[in-house]
């Protein structure tokens, strides 16, 4: 089947919708009347919609023949960001725009939908489509799956535009795709005291510890972690003192660690710990490392990865297409359906000149008919091909 060609003759429909959510964009867990407009358009094409809360929402397409179930995922929300691309569609609301690809997402899995109708005879099982609120927040995914988005789920499929790519490049690997990435504070406690004389009467600069923490936290990465390994710790901000003329009693910082495996993310965690606690005990201070919220990697599956592989040369019909990646430290919440299933992660390529979250990010919207197309040959041939013993 000529998917691509299909999907083509959609290109327009699809144009539409995208700029219709390019205009009206809507922040994680505000995405209702993003919801809604998706919504109707599923109801349009006889489908019945299960919505989540707040928002988002999910439907099927289930086939002649009974058999296992695929999940095509797009997410919807947009980023607080003032567009400046000069598109004559641009964002309608200021402070905020589709600046991650979100709407060529969506638009895609709904032509996606229109194509899997014209040929659900040829569907052994079931479709699902779902449209997830809030993966820029980043517990988008894992808030719908407890509302049962995961229930019944084999396999998972998931896109996202790449920029700086040929337009309809896929690109992707087997393994880790992108990075877990989990969030901590970590707070000093010294003992404040006029700048002139730190040296008496007990006082404990947080500055000057919380400093050598920051530091010392790099060698977690270059001589704790196997050099083979994917590691990354970073302290993005960094708060101390109240005067220019007191030494700070508290320090506070925040900051993520990335990783591919569960193994390497409680190493470092482990001796951030330890190397601050033994640093803020060495200058009599303390330090407490608090954890906040957790991606998961995206791993991708070795056999539905190479199912893709194979629905993405058909789609293209050039092997150059498709593009065997390495890893990224990048995270994305599509990880969390991996714990409930076996998933795919891929990009397609859609040109430009700017990157994601950039409030000049431009996509060639002919990238479109690839993803939607990639979408559908990949759900009917999980569906439609047998899966070998693990």
């Amino acid at each position: 089947m000529d998917f691509r060609g299909e999907a083509t003759q959609l290109l327009q429909y699809m144009i539409d919708f995208r700029r219709e959510l390019h205009q009206y964009p809507e922040l994680s867990w505000q995405e209702f009347e993003t919801t809604d407009r998706i919504e109707r358009e599923l109801n349009k094409l006889g489908l019945t919609c299960t919505r989540f809360q707040p928002t988002g929402l999910m439907a099927e397409i289930k086939g002649s023949r009974p058999g296992k179930t695929v999940a095509l995922r797009a997410d919807i929300d947009a980023l607080p960001i003032t567009e400046d691309s000069g598109v004559e569609f641009a964002s309608k609301r200021p402070g905020i725009m589709h600046a991650c690809g979100h709407d060529v997402h969506t638009a895609m899995l709904l032509g996606a939908a229109k194509l899997l109708l014209n040929h659900q005879e040829k569907i052994n099982g079931t479709v699902r489509l779902i449209f997830q609120p809030a993966e820029e927040e980043g517990n988008g995914a894992e808030t719908i799956i407890k509302q049962g988005a995961a229930d019944g789920v084999d396999y998972f499929f998931g896109l996202h535009i790449k920029e700086f790519t040929e337009v309809g490049t896929i690109s992707g690997r087997t393994g880790p795709q992108m990075a877990g990435a989990e969030t901590f504070k970590l707070t000093v406690n010294g003992a404040a005291h006029h700048a002139g004389m730190p040296h008496i009467m007990g006082g404990v600069d947080a500055t000057v510890v919380a400093s050598e923490i920051v530091l010392a936290l790099q060698t977690i990465v270059s001589r704790r972690v196997n050099p083979l390994d994917t590691a990354v710790v970073s302290v993005g901000t960094f708060h101390s003192g109240t005067r220019s003329n007191i030494i700070s009693g508290q320090a506070k910082m925040e900051g993520t660690l990335r990783y591919q495996s569960e193994e390497v993310r409680e190493l470092i965690k482990t001796q951030m710990i330890r190397i601050s606690g033994g640093i803020a005990q060495a200058h009599g201070a303390t330090a407490e490392v608090e954890w906040g919220q957790n991606i998961p990697p995206v791993i991708n599956h070795d056999w539905v990865t190479s199912v893709a592989f194979k629905a993405a040369e058909k789609i293209t019909g050039d092997p150059k297409k498709l593009v065997i990646v390495r890893g990224t430290t990048g995270a994305e919440d599509f990880g969390a359906y991996s714990k409930h299933g076996k998933a795919c992660f891929l990009t397609v390529g859609v040109g430009g000149t700017y990157p994601g979250h950039n409030p000049k990010l431009v996509v060639d919207e002919n990238a479109m008919p690839y993803g939607c197309a990639l979408m559908v040959q990949v759900a009917l041939d999980l569906l439609n091909t047998e899966e070998p013993d693990e």
